[in-house]
């Protein structure tokens, strides 16, 4: 099948098919201009605040530790020549994220997690960008080297891991089809990571339980609809589940019962933000009916990633409360993630980031390059953009804002946003010229409860 690849299609969108039939010919990329990486000293988190916020981490409080991380959108790197002209071009254009160090991001995170006393990783999907079996293969020797050092690593699928239309590698400034995964390859790569363990396995899905402790287990959900990703020539990016699987989700429950239960799923079952997005595609089908199904049987959290945010939010149904926690996308700057800590009585969420390890182990130029990558992608593109309506300062200032907005929300620091940011004008600029992002961007330093980035809960 000769496609051609467009920018649209390395961020998430259709691809447009020129003719049918297989080829493994060597396609140009049309990416248009790439954009080259720029620093902005003055385009970051505040220092003070987030070290004054990281000494009040809840997650101590527990006597069990565990992590989640998510969307960690790893490449194989036999599958490029990282000084290739396409590489250069892919890197620069896929949404802020780089694909350049996922393999040293995921070794620092495991120093990071050792150092800390976590003893369990949760995964919630996307653990590949183009879902190529050979990525699966090499992230699956890293999560061995996890288990190696005593770090338990619990996985489910993402929207970018199976049946993926888009596996391809780098060839010059041009790409190769290679295999992706289809879901039975997808349980075989990673069968010790909880699918051998499980108390039941989902025999219509990659879903199973597993024991984090004795009296505390996973309710692992697949959410991601890869099953026509061929069909339409992409990776669908709403989740949802099969008729199936909410017998498997009642059967578990009820093997669970007297226990309390974490859910994890790529998608999210609750709606993060509320005001100038479009969320469909981060959400996940009928989400009620799961919601209630969770909820009926004492169900209090659930963990997802997809967002690229951390961020909690509460559902109340009557006296009873559902948690939705995201985290951010461990690729994206400041590569943040959960620590999640509990007791017989309460369980404490935090949130951290690997920046100070990365400057403290000596990575930060792995740091500089991956936050030069994201301000090239995220905020010049954005400049750019508004640039066509908006004078120089004027785009420079929503640029800045959204740009802020956005780094500060990925760490749930939306409500300590400092006032140099909210008064800058940026966002009455953004509102005043109808941009169509200029609703997200008012309604993110407006969610306040629950505190996104340190938080507890009865359950």
């Amino acid at each position: 099948m000769i496609k051609k690849i467009t920018i649209a299609a390395l961020l998430g969108f259709p691809l447009i098919f020129l003719s049918c039939g297989q080829s493994s010919e060597v396609r140009p990329f049309s990416l248009g201009k790439a954009q080259s990486p720029v620093k902005y000293p003055e385009l970051d988190i505040d220092n003070e605040l987030y070290s004054s916020l990281s000494e009040k981490d809840l997650f101590l409080k527990g006597r069990s530790k565990i992590a989640h991380v998510s969307d960690v959108h790893h490449y194989a790197r036999s599958l490029y020549d990282p000084a290739s002209a396409g590489f250069e071009e892919f890197s620069r254009n896929n949404e802020g994220r780089t694909v350049l160090y996922t393999t040293e991001m995921m070794e620092i995170l495991k120093a990071d997690l050792l150092s800390r006393g976590v003893s369990t990783l949760l995964l919630s999907g996307d653990l590949s960008v183009l879902g190529t079996r050979a990525t699966h293969e090499e992230m699956a020797d890293i999560l061995g080297g996890f288990e190696d050092d005593g770090i338990h690593v619990f996985i489910t699928t993402g929207n970018h891991d199976i049946n993926n239309p888009r596996a391809f590698r780098i060839v010059g400034s041009g790409t190769e089809s290679v295999p992706s995964v289809t879901p039975e390859e997808f349980r075989e790569i990673y069968e010790d990571f909880g699918f051998n363990e499980a108390l039941l396995n989902d025999p219509t899905s990659l879903s199973y339980l597993v024991a984090l402790e004795d009296d505390v287990l996973l309710l692992s959900l697949d959410s991601s609809y890869y099953q026509d990703n061929y069909h339409w020539g992409y990776s669908v990016a709403r989740g949802g589940f099969n008729p199936e699987q909410y017998d498997f989700v009642l059967e578990a429950l009820k093997r669970a019962e007297g226990k309390r239960v974490i859910m994890m799923s790529h998608h999210n079952l609750l709606r993060h933000y509320e005001i100038g997005l479009d969320l469909s595609n981060f959400m996940v089908n009928d989400e009620n009916r799961m919601l209630n199904l969770l909820m009926d049987h004492g169900v209090k959290i659930g963990l997802s990633g997809h967002i690229h945010k951390s961020d909690i939010k509460e559902y109340l149904r009557g006296d009873n409360s559902f948690y939705g926690l995201t985290t951010g996308s461990l690729q994206i700057y400041p590569h943040s993630y959960r620590l999640i800590g509990w007791d017989d009585e309460e369980l404490y969420i935090s949130t951290a980031d690997l920046r100070d390890n990365m400057l403290r182990d000596g990575q930060q130029a792995i740091l500089n390059y991956n936050r030069d990558i994201g301000i090239a992608r995220s905020y010049t593109g954005r400049y750019e953009r508004l640039l066509e309506d908006a004078s120089e300062e004027d785009a420079r200032l929503m640029a800045e804002y959204f740009f802020l907005v956005n780094l500060y929300a990925q760490q749930g620091l939306e409500a300590y946003l400092p006032s140099s940011i909210l008064q800058s004008g940026g966002l009455e600029l953004l509102m005043a010229s109808g941009n169509r992002m200029s609703g997200f961007a008012r309604s993110l330093p407006l969610d306040s409860y629950p505190d996104d980035r340190n938080f507890r809960l009865k359950w």
